[in-house]
């Protein structure tokens, strides 16, 4: 064999090796969200070794620590839902459909993501990462409601407009889901307080 054919097979086994321990290594991170979602947090290395089907001591070689697993869940879950962000037809037809699309998106939004919510709210005491994270799809909603919402906002002054824009964002987060949750509403209530309380909002433009 030349040296060519030597260097070539080697560089496979590297890919094949690099592959392998990717493979591995998102098979624990698939197996974390897998538990949350099946409400099992707080959860052991045991617990992700055995969803993932590897051992404790792979868990531990690909992740240094629980909180590095947690937080690597945390920034795949959102890559792999960011769609769920999206506001239909943004920024287009009347006011009224535009308030209910936002509601809806919304809505549904907090509703399927639920558990990853809270678990990323809890890390993001702790881990500063994970607080970058929420910060940067929090910033992404708001800029989503600037978007949709151009022509009511873009009649107020820019502190008033800022204002305004955080007021919607807080109203239409998942801390104010869960709070109306909280107080027994159910989702069509939800919807239809959301929508009210976004139609007084940005129908006032003094």
């Amino acid at each position: 064999m030349g040296r060519g054919a030597e260097q070539t097979g080697a560089s496979e086994r590297v890919d094949g090796r690099r592959l392998r321990r990717e493979k591995g290594r998102l098979a624990v991170i698939d197996a974390m969200i897998d538990l949350v979602f099946d409400g099992r947090a707080p959860f052991s290395a045991e617990q992700v070794a055995e969803r993932a089907g590897v051992s404790q001591a792979s868990v531990f070689r690909y992740f240094a620590t629980l909180d590095e697993l947690r937080y690597d869940a945390i920034q795949r879950y959102f890559e792999r839902y960011s769609h769920l962000m999206a506001i239909p037809d943004i920024g287009e037809h009347s006011l009224s459909r535009r308030i209910g699309n936002l509601v809806d998106a919304r809505v549904s939004y907090h509703e399927a993501t639920e558990p990853m919510a809270r678990l990323a709210r809890r890390q993001a005491l702790e881990i500063g990462e994970v607080r970058e994270t929420l910060g940067r799809v929090r910033s992404t909603l708001a800029d989503q409601l600037g978007q949709h919402f151009a022509p009511e906002l873009a009649v107020l002054r820019p502190a008033a407009r800022n204002e305004r824009l955080a007021v919607i964002a807080a109203l239409t987060s998942f801390e104010s889901w869960d709070q109306l949750r909280a107080h027994g509403l159910d989702r069509a209530e939800i919807v239809r307080a959301l929508g009210q309380s976004l139609d007084r909002l940005l129908r006032t433009t003094a």
